[in-house]
């Protein structure tokens, strides 16, 4: 009988004598093609964190931009102490006791008056109309400004050069935002470079309560929630439902252990990908497979926000060259602002301002055109300050940064406030924030886990059912039908078998002689036309045909099969070998 390459041979051309074998003993395998009904999920909050347990924190809900967080967190910290600084006033009048929050400020003196958070409402809220500089380089040039009325006074100045209005923010909130993302939160060990936050199945069961845990100080970073205070926010309603239906890949097989005999063997026959391996298929694309029900339509968090300062003042750098140099990445010099730590207040306010500053140009013209402020002029790049003022009357600060001036009058304003004064490297900030919205509404979110949950499918299907082996009987080979609809003896290999059990044979495959030498193999991993490269395959032809095989033991065994001519199941009549 002719045979095609890798199908067992014809039983005239073994040249083992059959006296060398003991007796048969005579099985029946069949193809199952019968495919396992879907698995259908239907679950409320109480039965996933039951299903899921202790892997919940290892499934990725979705992605929060912490855009949204980041800016009612500034907004709530900004209007702490009132309102008033929004008005065209030199003073802003702050009362911390008017708020909530506000009321939580405590210094040493036990008032909000000489609280380091009342500083950083100073910086916050700081505008042309009562930005304060005494203490700074730019004292004397406000003096001057004020006294003569020149240019409509300092604050005009700033307005006109910083192009804002008068009681525009002169750090804004766009800009903190942004250099909040790109440092503080970034910066994170648990945060990607695009400071997107992740929500977990275990952040959503434990109302966000985990996202200390994650998000808390780790690898020197102070961590971008303080863990004194555990982050709160339902997510998950009370009426809370996840349905999810997916098909299953496990085909049941008929085996033999050839010292046990017949068993029976689930296998993964995945066609669909990528990976080709997962035990269940699930398409989270589908509404009709996957829905979510129940999430709070629009989920707010309450945490505890803090931010620490540099032990020292940081002092601008002045003049150039090097100073045209000193940017983010690119510090110059020792003390640059640039050489802190991310996560830093003064890195964060200086940052934020560069945000704001770095492609700001402006000439302004004062005293019938002796007197000149300067930004980005004469070749200088956008956002350099330089003053060209007669005689240097009121002693102007030196060429520098816009966002380096800002860095001098924001540390001064941290330290020295109309009521205390804050020692340098103190001035560490806690704001306990509630109901801060999260940015995306319950309705986004159970559209927005879709392609996340797609994305850890084959975790899932691992999680669900990856222990199916535990089910499986010992076998040594098993039948089943290959990609090109031909029916194949399989032999097993080492990924079938349970987690931690050895992998105890010596040889491999089947072969044409019981000699199992390997000029003598029959079976391959390779075969065109099948998708499968773990395992010794050998197609089955019809009519009888002869195989030899070694088992775990190390006994060798042939395996004579008969297949009637369109049938798939067949008679396989083993027998082991005499002697060996």
């Amino acid at each position: 009988m002719a045979t095609g390459d890798n199908d067992a041979t014809g039983s005239d051309v073994t040249g083992d004598d059959p006296s060398d074998f003991g007796p048969e003993e005579t099985f029946e395998l069949r193809l199952n093609e019968e495919q396992p009904p879907p698995l259908v999920l239907e679950m409320n909050r109480d039965e996933v964190a039951e299903l899921f347990g202790d892997r919940a924190g290892e499934i990725l809900l979705v992605e929060v931009d912490s855009a949204t967080l980041l800016s009612e967190s500034l907004e709530q910290i900004k209007n702490a102490c009132g309102q008033f600084w929004r008005e065209d006033d030199p003073d802003p009048d702050h009362d911390c006791s008017l708020t909530p929050l506000g009321q939580t400020f405590i210094g040493p003196d036990g008032t909000w008056r000489s609280s380091a958070e009342y500083s950083l409402v100073r910086i916050l809220t700081m505008t042309p109309a009562n930005v304060v500089v005494e203490g700074t380089s730019s004292e004397s040039l406000q003096e001057l400004s004020d006294a003569l009325g020149i240019g409509g006074g300092y604050g005009q100045i700033l307005s006109e050069a910083l192009g804002i209005a008068r009681t525009d923010e002169v750090v804004s909130t766009q800009g903190l935002v942004a250099s909040f993302q790109a440092n503080f939160v970034a910066s994170h060990p648990n945060v990607n470079e695009d400071a997107k936050l992740a929500i977990t199945l275990a952040d959503a069961l434990s109302d966000l309560a985990t996202l200390a845990d994650r998000y808390g100080p780790m690898d020197g970073h102070p961590g971008i929630m303080d863990p004194s205070f555990i982050p709160s926010g339902e997510v998950l309603g009370p009426d809370f439902q996840m349905r999810a239906v997916a098909s299953s890949n496990l085909r049941l097989c008929d085996g033999i252990d050839a010292d046990q005999g017949k068993g029976f063997f689930s296998v993964i026959a995945d066609s669909t990908g990528p990976e080709f391996d997962d035990e269940l298929e699930f398409d989270f694309s589908d509404p009709q497979d996957f829905q979510l029900a129940g999430l709070v339509d629009n989920p707010t968090v309450d945490l505890r926000f803090r931010a620490g300062e540099s032990p020292g003042f940081i002092p601008s750098c002045l003049g150039d060259p090097p100073c045209q140099d000193n940017l983010p990445g690119m510090p110059q010099g020792g003390s640059s602002v640039w050489n802190l730590d991310q996560w830093v207040l003064e890195y964060n306010v200086t940052a934020a301002a560069q945000h704001d500053y770095a492609n700001r140009t402006f000439l302004g013209s004062y005293l019938f055109g002796t007197a000149q402020v300067l930004i980005g002029q004469d070749g200088n790049p956008p956002g350099w300050i330089d003053y060209s003022i007669p005689l240097n009357i009121g002693s102007p600060p030196e060429p520098q940064y816009i966002w380096e001036t800002i860095l001098e009058v924001a540390q001064v304003a941290l330290h020295d406030t109309p009521f205390a004064a804050i020692t340098e490297g103190t001035a560490n900030v806690a704001f306990t924030l509630f109901d801060v919205p999260v940015g995306i509404t319950g309705s986004e979110a159970a559209e927005a886990v879709r392609p996340y949950l797609q994305e850890q499918a084959s975790e899932l299907s691992d999680f669900l059912l990856g222990d199916y082996k535990k089910n499986n009987d010992n076998v040594d080979l098993y039948y089943r039908r290959g990609d090109d609809g031909e029916p194949y003896l399989f032999f097993v290999a080492e990924a079938d078998l349970r987690d931690g059990e050895p992998y105890s044979y010596t040889t491999v495959g089947f072969y044409s002689s019981s000699l199992l030498s390997p000029d003598d193999k029959i079976s391959s991993t390779t075969i065109a036309g099948l998708g499968d490269t773990a395992h010794e395959k050998l197609r089955v032809p019809e009519g009888e045909s002869i195989a030899y095989f070694q088992d775990d033991g190390g006994v060798v065994y042939r395996a004579r099969m008969l297949r009637d001519a369109g049938a798939d199941e067949i008679e396989l009549h083993l027998a082991q070998k005499l002697g060996g």
